[in-house]
This record gives C-alpha cells, structure tokens and sequence, in this order.
C-alpha cells in the first residue's frame, strides 16, 4: 500500500499529465517550485495543505480529489426519488479524475432502437431520463429499465442497446473517457 504522500503524488503527476502540462508549466500555474513540484510527485515530501490548494487550482480540480480513490463504482443504478418543498437537489454521481466528458441530450420516439458496439476500455456512460420509458440492454441478454428521474451509469466496453418502450423519450447522456493513454471512443 501506499503510502499518502506517494499517492497524492501520483495523482498530481496524472492529472499535470492529462492536463499536457510540464513540470515547469505547472509551477508556472501554482506558484510552486519545479524542484518542490518533483519531490511531490515522487513521493519524497509531504506537502502543506495550501501548497496542494495551488496545485489543485492550477490543475483545476477540486482539492478532495487528491484524498479519495478514483473507484466510480459502475454499475450504478439510481430509481427517482420523490419530494417534499420547493426543490431539490440530488447529487448523481461523480466522474473520475482525468476523464474527458461529453454531454449529449438523448431523444427518441417509442420503439426507436439504437444499437451501440462497445466502446474502448475505460469509456462510461451516465444517463437520466426526463421523459419516456426505455429499455438499456447489454450483450442481448442483461436489461434495465429506466423511467423518468432513474439514472443509470455503466461502463459501455460491451455492445448494449437502448429501447424506447413507452412516449416520446428525451434524456441527458453523458460519455466520458480517460484521455490518458487512450483515445478517443
């Protein structure tokens, strides 16, 4: 196991990294010296509090990221939740670190089928319906079924499809994937 500073090291070194950026542009960024910034990211010092606000602002990412692990937890599967008040505010999920993400509304009329190949390794996908009903179905033998306010997040290197079963249908789509090492789905 790890120990802290190595980890928190090893995060920074990933996201400067997916960010394209140079040890020296980074320091550039966050006030920070080169030199301090490569014995972080080796895991030789144990960096104060506002040295990794910096460093988190420079990379723009909040500074928690640098404390939990990266495990999204796919699947996950959330059915809506009724209310009480004025509003309401449910947090859905939360996409990884180093992801690039696109945001696609989803429409389709009932008994619409989109059939999908699986995408490259590590390429997910987080959806929320706001109207209709569909149908997810992966490798033609495993289903869910999403109504309006369920959220569904998997990851897609398998072929699945998506049904519309019931009414127009529209929902919000979101693909991400990790630009490090990988390309583009």
């Amino acid at each position: 196991m790890l120990k802290t500073s190595a980890h928190i090291g090893q995060k920074v070194k990933l996201l400067r990294q997916a960010r394209n950026l140079s040890l020296n542009d980074l320091s550039k960024l966050s006030g920070i010296s080169k030199a301090a910034l490569s014995k972080l990211e080796s895991g030789d010092s144990n960096p104060r509090i506002d040295t990794l606000e910096a460093i988190a602002v420079a990379l723009r990412f909040p500074l928690g990221d640098l404390f939990t692990a990266s495990n999204e937890g796919y699947p996950r599967y959330e059915k809506n939740k009724v209310f009480k008040g004025e509003y309401a505010e449910d947090f859905k999920f939360r996409v990884g670190m180093g992801n690039i993400s696109e945001i696609w509304h989803l429409k389709m009329i009932r008994g619409a089928i989109i059939n999908s190949p699986a995408h490259s390794t590590g390429t997910h996908e987080h959806i929320l319906i706001h109207q209709g009903t569909l149908m997810m179905r992966f490798n033609d033998d495993q289903t869910v079924l999403l109504e309006p306010g369920d959220f569904y997040a998997f990851s897609c290197d398998i072929p699945h499809s998506y049904i519309c079963m019931e009414g127009e249908l529209s929902g919000t789509l979101i693909m991400s994937y990790s630009h490090i090492g990988q390309t583009s789905p």
